[in-house]
């Protein structure tokens, strides 16, 4: 069997409609996809009658899942049994990639969906993330090593307990009596299972080298819907293609057509968000009521600012020394449900920035000057920095938006940049375990990140 991409899906929806139907189906990546794309496969597979079985990974006995999957059903046509968020396919190898998941979710406030990826994260390294006296975050660096493959993160982690506590699912999973459920899964293929059932299994993660893996990609039908998350013109490439082909989809659904310059609007507000991206195109597919055509000034009436042109007015508004402005768009982040663990990681970031261009500026082979104008910049200094290849992904971004980066560097004395990292980890370390609130700690960040640097109206 073939192992399909995301734009082979239609050819695969196709062959299954001809007849050409496997026991099995695995299709992991990026999980709103992964999710749209089971949809469509079990409106196929169910033309003919038949039910849909929803299983949740995080809840899910293997053996229960076999057990029904040898049975002959009562009730006709096919039977598919779904099993989001599967487990079978983690190992040691990926339990990296789930810790950014969790971080991911925590900092977005997205409490359930951090636990589910932490406890994916510890079962892939023997633990059970559900065992009350399981406390990771007093492992040594050590021992987190050992357990996990990757250096203990640094700052308290004290919230992974909490975060577990209270995503902790209510009677616990049920273990597979002790044996591999992969293996078991593979025995029970091997020995064949009733032809009106089907094993439909969805995952965000797998490790490609299992036994379990391999098999499916060799003998059944395994659909890879992941989508490079990075930050490399690749990488927005794919992006942009995956959120205007759901956008596109849904607003043929909804017999509705946007202007591209609407299209693209709507994408750079939402970002690489699937759901959002459906669900901003279905608000203001309704806006517009009896209208067919959506323009910009739609999306300007209903869908609001993103996370991430809200984080960059607050990057702008420290650039520009203005505390007043500063204050008050943090303040507003965090009514947006924008978590201060996320508004300190962009800062973070946009002080790594100026302290890189700050220091690129003191080398005279840069030959930067803070008087001289963007066109001097571009054609003296641009051609020597792109030369720097360490700094390739730094120094990718549009020639004027770089100059503009490089004055604001110059434009703060080296020893207040080189003072925030200090005043970002000591406010990190004040949200993570202190009772203040959080809009006081930020408060108090940016006034002292901005003290004697004066203000402007």
């Amino acid at each position: 069997m073939p192992l399909y991409t995301r734009d082979q899906v239609p050819r695969l929806l196709k062959a299954v409609e001809k007849g050409d139907i496997a026991p099995v189906y695995l299709l992991f990546g990026e999980r709103y996809l992964c999710r749209e794309t089971a949809r469509r496969l079990e409106g196929v597979l169910l033309a003919g009658g038949g039910d849909v079985h929803p299983v949740d990974g995080d809840s899910e006995d293997p053996a229960a899942t076999i057990a029904n999957l040898r049975s002959f059903s009562l009730l006709p046509g096919r039977q598919v049994f779904r099993v989001s968020d599967a487990r079978l396919f983690h190992s040691r190898n990926v339990t990296e990639s789930l810790w950014k998941k969790a971080v991911t979710a925590f900092e977005a406030r997205k409490n359930d969906q951090a636990a589910r990826a932490l406890r994916a994260m510890f079962e892939a390294a023997g633990l059970d993330g559900d065992d009350p006296d399981c406390d990771p975050a007093g492992l040594s660096d050590t021992a987190w090593r050992e357990l996990f493959g990757f250096a203990r993160p640094e700052g308290d982690l004290a919230w992974i307990t909490t975060v577990l506590a209270a995503g902790r699912p209510t009677g616990g999973r049920s273990p597979a009596g002790g044996s591999d459920p992969g293996e078991l899964l593979l025995k029970t293929l091997a020995a064949g299972i009733p032809g009106s059932n089907i094993l439909l299994l969805l995952a965000e993660t797998v490790d490609k080298r299992k036994r379990l893996f391999q098999v499916l990609k060799k003998e059944y039908v395994v659909v890879d819907l992941s989508v490079d998350t990075g930050a490399g013109a690749k990488a927005q490439k794919a992006q942009r293609a995956v959120l205007q082909e759901i956008i596109g989809q849904t607003l043929a659904e909804m017999g509705k057509t946007m202007a591209p310059d609407a299209v693209n609007l709507l994408v750079e507000r939402v970002g690489f968000h699937p759901v959002a991206a459906r669900m901003e195109t279905e608000k203001v597919a309704l806006y517009v009521e009896e209208r067919n055509r959506i323009g910009k000034e739609d999306l300007d009436a209903v869908v609001g600012r993103t996370r991430q042109e809200a984080l960059f007015e607050l990057t702008g508004a420290i650039g520009a020394r203005n505390t007043e402005r500063a204050l008050l768009i943090a303040d507003r982040l965090q009514e947006n449900n924008i978590h201060a663990l996320a508004i300190i990681a962009t800062l973070r970031n946009y002080t790594r920035s100026l302290l890189l261009f700050r220091a690129l500026q003191e080398d005279p082979g840069v030959g930067f000057s803070p008087s001289m104008n963007a066109a001097a910049f571009q054609r003296q200094c641009l051609p020597r920095l792109k030369e720097r290849q360490e700094w390739k992904k730094e120094l990718q971004g549009h020639p004027y938006a770089l100059y503009m980066q490089f004055r604001t560097a110059a434009s703060f004395p080296l020893t207040v940049l080189r003072r925030w990292p200090r005043l970002l980890l000591a406010a990190e370390m004040r949200l993570k375990g202190s009772p203040l609130q959080a809009d006081t700690i930020l408060h108090h960040l940016l006034l002292s990140m901005l003290a004697g640097q004066g203000t402007t109206s």
